[in-house]
This record gives structure tokens, sequence and C-alpha cells, in this order.
């Protein structure tokens, strides 16, 4: 069974969706990889830059190639220009565009979906209230937009086998492409963190710090308790909160996966209030043995049970204030926090994606 792996762009610091990346070029290490913009300096000792085959858009100048929203007009041909002909099985690992690439009746793509084109379909149009873009601009994207869908949605007809991340994206490429999907959550390093007992008096949240993450409510929810909070991570929106803080919350930035071990395994809880597609924030502190606060909606109702924290409905600082209150009230166990982490890790994922791409390439004949 020969296979290639496609993945939007590959010119940024690793993130969630390039962890999985990596960890299917693990699994597969003879197949090539397809991406739109690869820079080698973020993966080194990660991916072989031999493996990689970018497109046309490579060689555009920084200036464009920095600016991602820019080339959106030119990705639809960039991605299906690639050729699979003498591939059987090609996974894309999509978060918008890699699901795009076309293959032929004998090739079998099965697309691993960390979401429908989120900023064309339900974060739009506040997707373009983040941008802070002029009114010539904003018009011009309110005209394009119709055409991307339309892209988005035949091109998704192509895939012949979806994976969702979770049962919440899976709902969602239901709704937006009208197909059907297998839930694998995806892998999580859980074995770099481990509970620790010397528990400090403080809760953290872990972000990229824009307005779709909330985290302006967790720090005026602090602000208001005079509950101390240590703001994990990097974004645009850092001025913003840090102007909104009080004094007993403080910003860590862009940490060390040590840093972020020692972190975690010494909170409180974890504060999540933003809808996530899955979590991996979450499963995260789970495995440190620290309890999460979070927004029941989208990944967190799946991640967070029973005895692992608090769970709250109310979208707002005063819902957030009383789960503080509430996951104060209670004692967790951060053994059985642990353990229920288990279940995310790179070992079961690799076995569930393996089992499943042997048995849908024998039904593809």
């Amino acid at each position: 069974m020969k296979i290639a792996l496609v993945h939007d762009w590959l010119n940024t610091r690793v993130g969630g969706s390039e962890k999985v990346l990596i960890e299917l070029a693990n699994l597969y290490p003879d197949a090539p990889i397809y991406t739109l913009l690869f820079r080698s300096q973020f993966y080194r000792g990660l991916i072989d830059p031999k493996r990689v085959h970018t497109s046309r858009l490579q060689h555009l100048p920084r200036a464009l190639t920095d600016r991602p929203r820019y080339l959106l007009p030119l990705i639809p041909a960039a991605i299906e220009q690639f050729d699979f002909s003498d591939y059987d099985v090609v996974i894309s690992s999509s978060n918008a565009f890699s699901k795009g690439i076309i293959t032929g009746p004998k090739t079998l793509h099965i697309c691993y979906c960390y979401s429908p084109m989120r900023f064309a379909w339900d974060y739009w149009p506040r997707y373009l209230d983040e941008q802070r873009i002029g009114r010539i601009r904003r018009y011009l994207a309110s005209s394009a937009i119709s055409k991307v869908r339309l892209w988005d949605y035949y091109s998704a007809q192509r895939v012949d086998q979806w994976i969702a991340i979770s049962d919440h994206i899976a709902a969602r490429i239901d709704k937006f492409y009208g197909a059907k999907s297998q839930v694998i959550n995806p892998p999580v390093e859980i074995e770099t963190f481990e509970p620790n007992p010397k528990r400090q008096d403080y809760y953290v949240t872990l972000a990229t710090l824009t307005p779709y993450k909330k985290i302006d409510l967790a720090i005026v929810a602090c602000n208001q308790l005079k509950r101390r909070l240590i703001v994990i991570g990097e974004g645009f929106s850092r001025a913003r909160l840090e102007a909104m803080a009080g004094p007993t919350v403080s910003f860590a930035g862009r940490v060390t996966d040590a840093e972020k071990t020692k972190l975690l395994g010494e909170a409180k809880g974890l504060i999540a209030p933003q809808e996530e597609d899955f979590g991996i924030a979450m499963v995260e502190a789970l495995a440190s043995g620290t309890p999460v606060i979070a927004y029941s909606r989208g990944g967190a109702s799946e991640i967070v049970g029973p005895g692992l924290g608090v769970l709250y409905n109310n979208d707002s600082v005063d819902g957030l204030i009383a789960a503080i209150r509430q996951r104060e009230r209670q004692q967790f166990d951060a053994g059985t926090l642990r353990k229920a982490s288990f279940k995310y890790s790179p070992s079961h994922f690799a076995g569930q994606i393996t089992s499943f791409v042997e048995e849908a390439y024998e039904a593809h004949g």
C-alpha cells in the first residue's frame, strides 16, 4: 500500500494539527508529505525536508506567504496541482484546504479533518471583525466568500472517507458537507505531563490569544474573584488582554514544554472559556492531574466527564465565576484525572488510524 500525506501548510510554528501530521509521518515513514508552504527551520528533527513537496506558492515573496489570507484566490489551483496517480491511499490532514486535492478513482482519499473551513462557515462574519481591515477590503472579502464556500463544498465531495477529531466536528462535517465521518481523537503527548504534589493556588489558561478563545472572560472573572491567573500563550490580543488584567493576573507568554508541564502540574485548575473543536489543552491538564473548568459546548463536553472538572452553560463572566466557585467546593483525585487522559495517547491514536486505513483500503478495492 503506497501512501502519501497532505497538510495545508508547514510554514509556521508547530501547532496541534502539525503535531498530528508529525504522528502520521512517523506512522508512515515512507510516505511523502505534500503541502502548500514549508519552512524547514520550524520542523528540524521532526520532519525530513527531503520528504516534503511544496506547491507553486512556495516561490512567492515572503511578504505574501507570511500573510496567508492574501493567498486565498491562489490556493484552490495550488492544492489541486499535486499528482497522486502513483498512490493507493492519500491522507489529507486538513484545517481548510488540503482536503481539496484531486485523486483518481483508484486512489483512496481519507481526510483527517480538524474542522470544516471555519472562517467561511460558522465563524463568518466574526472572522472579518477580527481581521481589523478597512471598508474596501471588507467589501472585497465579503464579495469573494461565496466563491470560497462553493469551492470548499464541492472539493469536499472528492473525499472518500472522513475522520473527524471529535463528535462536535463530525456534526459540522455532516452539516456543511453532507458527509458522515468516523471520530478518532488527535494524539496528545500525555507522558510529558504528570501530577505535581506541590499544588499551588493559581489557575491557568492555555490558548492562542485571539478573541475567539475568550481569555478576556477568564481575566475579568479572576479580577472580580481576586484569584491568581497565569495566562499561557501568545497572540495579537495580548496587549488588549494585559490592559484589562488586574494585579492577580500575569502573562507567561510562549513557554517551553518543561515550563508548561510545571505550570499545569501545579495549577488549581485549567480555565477554558471558549468553544473548542477538540481541546488538547484540556487533555494535557487531565494528564497533569489538574481539573478543567470549561464552557460546555464543543470538545469540552466530550473530554470533561463527571469527576474531571466543571462544565458550565452560561457563556458569560457570571457563568464562569459560578463554575470557579463550584470547583473550589469540590475535591478531585489526580490519579483519576490522569487515567482519563490515557485514551488520547499517541499509541491509542496509532492503533485506531492504522486499523481505519487498512479497513478502508480493503473496502475500496
